[in-house]
């Protein structure tokens, strides 16, 4: 075995330690190349962990990830929320990770085989479940969909193509070239005008890929010393200008891309050559004869632990709150002339207190359309949740990315949207309402309303997340291949069924939720859960022949099959 190889198990090890992962070894292969071949995204563990869909009839596709204006879409509800434009950018990642020792053209060959049948919009759901699994199909058909509406508002698609596997370096042959060309020519002829891209990593590419770690320590340089001011106990504030040539600096990654995870507390992302920035763009290109920063805004950033040695401060877990329009028009327009003397104006934030740094985020994008978890993000319930899974040694991650961002286990980090999921799913036995409209559970006021009350006891809601999340962990171990495939569409129900099982109740409370003890949820418990959701899903599908068992999932009707078997389990038990 060759060095690359070696180390790079020992990194994989490593990875599956710090995020408290179980999981056999092809999966956390899977799981760890995706994490580093997206790490320059704005994307989640839980992103990851939704865009698998690998297993029987996969198509040799492992993962599906759709991004439109660099926001991940895991849902085809959540496209409802997109303003498709002429300047939509959508790109979709399709991914194979394979823990073998070299490349192989089998590989290539089933994706040309199933990319001709994907890509073929003539061939509609019906006709893709004949040969796909449902989880492959679903995420296809978001995929589908953003595409169509990406290409109706004359926006820009980009498709990458990802092979890894655990080689010492990529060493492939004319065959397997030629295949690869064949691959890319099939997907031309159907995204016509798109950015295709095959890309190929084996030990040596995924080794350089985890150790460019996302650095949460940056340095900005000042023009002159910055004004340092302070505000009672509350926080301390740096103001003055930044020269744009460092400014362009700061705002870039080593291999000269924009670090993106800087605008994760953004509410929108940039919006191209709309009138505002062509007004930035020429100010910056054609302007010389005024300093920049009279002419504009400038950018408001909130940091912690501050050091300034001279013109230079030293801040962590950086986010750039407002002026993320300037900022982009600054990196994509300035050419770095250090010479340049126009400078742009800088405030930099210091403040440990949640409340205050949710009221900067939500005054600064207050003129933003906003999305549905950053709105909510910044509410007290949500704060006060935050603290409660922060004291049982879990992070809510209400600002997406913090807790990723400063090296926690990615195992103990919940979103806003997953814990509304499970809480749906277990709390209010809805598996198909948490199914079909996930966005709608934060979105809607009445349904967040019922969801997220304060007056009831966070625990219930933090087990609801662990009985979840535990679903997962045990689908994901299932040894029986059909059995695995069957169940992939069905994990809300099947954490719903384990609830039951777990808790020992057909009908359960909050407060049985609250007083639930997690390690009661063993192997035992998943394996009993797994047959009745098998049983019940073969009996409902024989009397419902025309829904899939994509809309199956999200149906009511297949709920109430589940909460009736489950009724009768135990009156059979007692």
């Amino acid at each position: 075995m060759s060095n690359n190889r070696i180390i790079l198990d020992g990194c994989i090890s490593q990875y599956k330690t710090e995020n408290q992962l179980e999981a056999i070894d092809s999966e956390i292969f899977e799981l760890f190349t995706l994490a580093q071949i997206t790490k320059n995204q704005n994307i989640t563990f839980e992103n990851i962990q939704n865009s698998i869909v690998d297993g029987s009839m996969d198509g040799g596709i492992d993962s599906v990830i759709v991004i439109v204006g660099d926001e991940i879409v895991d849902t085809i509800d959540e496209l409802s929320d997109v303003s498709f434009t002429n300047k939509t950018i959508s790109k979709f990642i399709i991914s194979q990770s394979k823990k073998e020792g070299s490349f192989k053209e089998a590989v290539i060959d089933k994706l040309i085989t199933s990319c001709s049948v994907l890509f073929d919009l003539e061939k509609n759901e019906s006709a893709l479940l004949v040969r796909f699994n449902s989880s492959l199909v679903e995420k296809v058909l978001i995929l589908r969909k953003a595409w169509l509406d990406t290409s109706i508002n004359g926006g820009e698609i980009k498709l990458e193509f990802n092979y890894c596997c655990n080689a010492s370096e990529v060493t492939v042959n004319d065959a397997f070239n030629s295949k690869v060309g064949q691959l890319v020519e099939i997907t031309n002829k159907a995204f016509s005008g798109a950015e295709i891209n095959f890309n190929k990593y084996s030990s040596e590419e995924l080794l350089k890929l985890y150790q460019t770690r996302k650095l949460s320590r940056l340095s900005l340089s000042f023009k002159e010393q910055p004004l340092s001011t302070s505000f009672k106990e509350a926080g301390i504030g740096y103001v003055g200008t930044v020269k744009l040539g460092d400014y362009k600096k700061f705002l870039s990654n080593t291999d000269g891309q924009i670090k993106d995870y800087l605008f994760e507390c953004n509410i929108r992302h940039f919006q191209g050559l709309v009138d505002v920035n062509r007004k930035i763009m020429g100010t910056i290109a054609n302007d010389d004869s005024k300093d920049f920063w009279w002419l504009n805004n400038g950018i408001t950033i909130i940091a912690e632990n501050p050091n300034q040695v001279g013109k230079t401060l030293s801040i962590d877990n950086v986010q750039i709150v407002n002026g993320l329009q300037t900022s982009y028009s600054i990196f994509n327009n300035h050419d770095g002339n250090a010479n340049d003397e126009r400078s742009v104006l800088v405030k930099v934030i210091i403040n440990n207190d949640s409340e205050t740094i949710d009221n900067i985020i939500a005054s600064t994008n207050s003129q933003n359309q906003v999305s549905a978890a950053l709105l909510r993000a910044t509410e007290e319930t949500q704060r006060k949740i935050e603290l409660f899974f922060l004291n049982e040694g879990f992070y809510y991650d209400r600002r997406k990315n913090y807790y990723k961002n400063i090296g926690k286990p990615a195992s103990k980090i919940f979103s806003i949207q997953f814990t509304a999921q499970a809480i749906e799913t277990i709390a209010f036995s809805s598996p198909y309402s948490a199914r079909a409209k996930p966005t709608s559970l934060i979105k809607e006021n009445s349904t967040y309303d019922r969801i997220f009350n304060p007056e009831r006891n966070f625990k219930s809601y933090l087990n609801c997340c662990l009985i979840l999340k535990k679903t997962n962990e045990f689908w994901v171990n299932i040894s029986d291949v059909d059995k695995k495939a069957q169940a992939s569409n069905f994990k809300l129900n099947l954490a719903r069924v384990a609830a039951s099982f777990a808790i020992d109740k057909a009908e359960y409370s909050f407060d049985d939720l609250a007083q639930f003890d997690i390690e009661k949820f063993n192997n035992s418990v998943f394996s009993t859960s797994l047959e009745l959701l098998l049983d019940t899903l073969k009996i409902h599908s024989s009397k419902n022949k025309d829904v899939s068992l994509i809309n199956m999932a999200k149906s009511k009707p297949f709920s109430e099959s589940i909460h009736i078997a489950l009724q009768d389990a135990f009156a059979q038990n007692n």
